[in-house]
This record gives C-alpha cells, structure tokens and sequence, in this order.
C-alpha cells in the first residue's frame, strides 16, 4: 500500500443540506442550493484514502459559509458567514424569517466553529507539509461582480499574493511559498493541457477566510479553485437531475491526484 500523501484537504463548501434549525425558514430550491454550492467538490476532491487529513461539510454555503470570517454578516456582506441571498440574487429565507442573532449563534456553534477547530486540530500533525482548501468557480463572473460575465481561468491558485504568488503591500504575509505556487500551476497545465483555459495564480480570487486564518507558521496553505465548465457543462452534465457523469467526477479526480503527487515528487516532499 503507497503511503499517504502529506497533505490536508478542506472543502468547505461542497454541502447540499440545510441546517434542521432553520429549515422552515428556507427559501431556496434544490437547483438554487445546487447552484449556489461549489457542486460535487466532495466527490472530485474526494482524497480521503490518499492523504494524511481531509475534512469537508454536508452543510451548504447558503446558510454556513466555513470560508467568512464569523463576524462577516448582512446587511453589510449580504454574502457573508449567514447570507440573504444566493450568488445568483435567489433569497435565502422567505420574508421576515432571517435569522435573529441567538439563531445565528446557534448555527456558529452548531457547524462553523467545529470544522474550523477540527481543521486546527489537522494541521498540527507535524506530517502535513501541504495543506489545501479546495473549491470550484462559476465558468463566468456572476451579476454580483463588479465585472460581470467576465470568464474565469481553467484553474486558480491562491495565497494571498500576486499573479506570482509574491506578497503585495495591500495584502501583506502570504499563505505559500512563491516557488511552490508556480510549481502547482505548472503542474495543474500538465495534467489538463488538453482542456481549454488557463492557470492562474491568484486571479481572480486571491484567497478567503479559512487560508488566511489557518496559515500559523505551520504547513502551507493554498486555496483551489477549479472551473465548473470542466464537468457542469455538456456532455458530462444533466440540468434536469442535476446529475455529472461519475466517469467524469472520476477522471478530474485522479488528474488531481496526479497534480498533488508530482507537486511534491518536484519539491522531493515525503511523509518522513
């Protein structure tokens, strides 16, 4: 049996489920909750058997965002750690039910504060050299942005920095390595060199809540976000049952994997 890679993996928001405390309140379609998550990441990142730490959600970012800071809320984030609306403008919660601050706590109590504990609790395994938090992105900007519709690279990798991965005065300490930035985008172009895109470093996203909170001086950590046109478009996708072709989750599986196990056969990374 090969040993497992040194490496942590969060995904954050991969969950579908709504929270049992608020369910009355909800006023979200499956295809709404869907749309709003980062589709199917628990099953493409799937890496539990292939690495040291993995932790993920069955709770869905609409109504627990693991990547916002617990003070980030409406009205001045309408999309922060409790939302009011989806990314696609859908109301979260049927009028005049939005939660009230002893519901919100609850909801922190209840599946915020635990993963982020759980996830400090992983990362002091002295093992873990790498550790990831793993995303997709909408093929294009949504309304929200303040470039709309604007199309977003194949693959984008985030610490916190530049479009090398260096450290900027508007955002200071970065969460990896320069170099090691640049080795997993070169290696990401490698394993998808046939698919249409680009690799991009910190663009557009630079990076949230959970890299930025969790890099202590301890392993490194890099957020990934991959485009859903790789797998929630035709031919892998069905709208109807909002179903992928398991072939397909299966293939950018093991392209990942491959990505992660030639990342650290390049840094000469091993589990001792």
């Amino acid at each position: 049996m090969s040993q497992k890679l040194p490496i942590l993996i969060s995904v954050p928001h991969g969950g579908d489920e709504i929270p049992p405390e608020i369910r009355e309140r909800v006023a979200l379609t499956k295809k709404d909750i869907f749309d709003d998550s980062d589709a199917l990441t628990g099953k493409i990142y799937a890496f539990q058997n292939d690495v040291m730490a993995y932790i993920d959600t069955s709770i869905a970012r609409a109504f627990v965002d693991l990547n916002r800071a617990p003070s980030d809320r409406p009205p001045e984030n309408p999309d922060g750690v409790v939302k009011t609306a989806t990314v696609n403008r859908c109301s979260v919660y049927k009028k005049g039910l939005f939660p009230n601050e002893p519901l919100i706590q609850i909801l922190l109590q209840n599946y915020y504060f635990p993963y982020h504990k759980i996830v400090d609790e992983l990362q002091s395994n002295r093992k873990i050299k790498l550790a990831l938090d793993c995303h997709s992105m909408l093929a294009n900007s949504p309304s929200i942005n303040k470039n709309p519709e604007q199309p977003r690279p194949l693959i984008c990798l985030s610490n916190r920095g530049d479009e090398n991965g260096n450290p900027t005065k508007e955002r200071g300490t970065i969460t990896c390595p320069p170099e090691w930035m640049r080795l997993m985008a070169k290696c990401f172009r490698t394993a998808f060199k046939e698919e249409p895109g680009e690799v991009k470093i910190n663009d557009p996203f630079y990076g949230g809540y959970i890299i930025q909170s969790h890099f202590k001086n301890t392993a490194p950590w890099m957020q990934v976000e991959i485009n859903r046109k790789l797998y929630l478009a035709a031919p892998y996708f069905n709208e109807d049952t909002l179903t992928v072709m398991p072939e397909r989750i299966s293939e950018l599986r093991m392209k990942i994997l491959t990505v992660l196990r030639r990342f650290l056969n390049k840094l000469e990374i091993n589990t001792f």
